[in-house]
């Protein structure tokens, strides 16, 4: 039988809801919680606990672990391995440089930006960004500043460059903030399906947030949408975003929408059961090697063509 591991550092009220829907499903969930053990970087499987608490060797892995320095390492080493796993794409392994570049690269509307390696390049993007401007620390684990006048800039700036070490004054600098005109919406595979309470969505908003998640070949992602005078942007991303009081756009639960996906992705993988008739008309699901850029298999069927319950590739 086929197992999910849900990779976090506790269970949650979201992490709880991911495994009842699972459950609900038919699939056998297990949270996958890293221990004080070495990981070897091998091409095998997750390996079974004690390696691993939580017990057998996993199908597919759902990322769910908050800690990203930690996180971005077993994903990537998950998808060294060939696993299938449900995470943010580039965001689960990169940082907001690295998510800023790609969404740009791709047309995807952002704030004016600049990247900042000290506290001097800092003050020099606030002074040409004007204010107010935000700081966002590269790292995720870093929460965004706002930056009001010149006073609250040069106090937040030396601040970071006095107590932090070289990566904590890596920062971007972006125009603007987006205190109470954001809404943040969980994408799952390749669709809105909640946001959280901020103001009600239009069309807008939602197709940016897929696109955004489309760009970093997301399965699983938060993407905070801003409302600006020239229109939404996307303003930052959420790798393992909260969603215990997010709001179902369509009706479905994001547990429940993920717990479809899953299903989807394990069936994709398994293997033929029978050999395959060069005259059967029926299409044949992607082998677990159809992988995209970053191990990762296609988001979405082609023209959202679904038989007998299952997304077909094309």
């Amino acid at each position: 039988m086929a197992t999910v591991g849900v990779l976090c550092g506790r269970m949650r009220v979201e992490e709880k809801l991911l495994v009842a829907a699972l459950a609900e499903a038919g699939v056998v969930a297990e949270p996958v919680v890293p221990t004080g053990l070495p990981l070897p970087p091998s091409r095998h499987p997750l390996p079974p606990a004690p390696a691993f608490a939580g017990g057998p060797q996993t199908d597919l892995l759902i990322d769910r672990f908050p800690e990203r320095a930690a996180g971005a390492a077993l994903i990537a080493a998950s998808r060294a391995t060939g696993s299938a796993t449900i995470d943010a794409g580039l965001a689960a392994t990169g940082d907001r440089l690295t998510v800023a570049t790609a969404l740009a690269a791709a047309g995807v509307p952002r704030p004016n930006t600049h990247f900042a390696w000290s506290a001097e390049a800092a003050l020099a993007a606030v002074a040409s960004l004007g204010y107010p401007a935000t700081l966002l620390p590269l790292a995720y684990r870093s929460a965004a500043t706002p930056l009001l006048d010149i006073d609250a800039a040069e106090a937040v700036i030396e601040h970071r460059a006095v107590l932090g070490n070289g990566v904590e004054t890596l920062a971007l600098v972006q125009a603007g903030v987006a205190v109470g005109c954001s809404s943040c919406f969980v994408v799952v595979d390749g669709e809105p399906v909640a946001s959280d309470g901020g103001p009600e969505p239009d069309a807008v908003a939602p197709n940016l947030a897929a696109r955004a998640a489309h760009a970093l070949g997301a399965r699983l992602i938060g993407v905070v949408v801003a409302e600006t005078t020239h229109g939404p942007v996307v303003w930052d991303v959420q790798p393992v975003p909260e969603f215990r009081h997010a709001r179902p756009l369509s009706g479905r639960p994001v547990a429940e929408a993920v717990a479809a996906m899953a299903i989807r992705l394990l069936k994709a993988r398994a293997p033929q059961q029978e050999p395959m008739d060069p005259h059967d008309p029926r299409p044949v699901l992607a082998p677990a090697g159809h992988l995209n850029g970053h191990g990762n298999g296609n988001l979405r069927a082609e023209a959202g063509e679904v038989r007998d319950g299952v997304a077909l590739f094309a």
